[in-house]
């Protein structure tokens, strides 16, 4: 008997996380959405900055483009080459961005020592990412959160415990 074949990846998985790891959560792709951010979009400079092989650049790229995150042209001043951008969906990514690289700069960079340093243009001041509630605009703090399933919740893979726990939620 032949094992039944499932899509490679989280598409099939009931978790919001999942889906998006899908698409963005190959560490190299976060590290060229970076560098797209940080306004490169010749293929030959994000091949430097990151020092990334060529047919991995190509092949990440390619999975940007599938899902709508890149979008490229050819570059206006050498039709050989190709200009990449970052697509209103690719754009939305800037939080997980910023969350990363506040995370970063807290655990895993020497105190003081951050790369890049954010600046809000309106008062000129550094930065960094803080969760707040979407409605009222409060800061985030886990203990004041409560998680609770949605319309789409199921118990199924990579959620088989997590769709059974927050079921059973009162």
């Amino acid at each position: 008997m032949q094992a039944k074949k499932t899509a490679p990846g989280f598409s099939n998985f009931s978790c919001s996380i999942a889906r998006a790891l899908d698409v963005v959560g190959e560490w190299w792709t976060l590290l060229i959405v970076r560098d797209l951010f940080a306004g490169m979009s010749r293929y030959d400079d994000i091949r430097e900055d990151l020092g990334i092989a060529s047919n991995m650049l190509a092949a990440r790229l390619k999975r940007l483009l599938d899902a709508g995150i890149v979008e490229r042209d050819v570059a206006p001043d050498d039709a050989r080459s190709w200009e990449y951008r970052l697509t209103p969906k690719g754009r939305d990514l800037y939080p997980v961005i910023l969350s990363l690289m506040a995370w970063g700069d807290k655990w895993a960079t020497e105190p003081g020592q951050q790369p890049v340093m954010v600046v809000h243009k309106s008062c000129g001041e550094v930065t960094a990412a803080v969760p707040s509630c979407s409605v009222c605009r409060e800061p985030l703090a886990l203990a004041d959160l409560t998680f609770l399933p949605g319309p789409g919740a199921r118990s199924g893979p990579g959620t088989a415990r997590v769709g059974r726990y927050l079921t059973s939620r009162p």
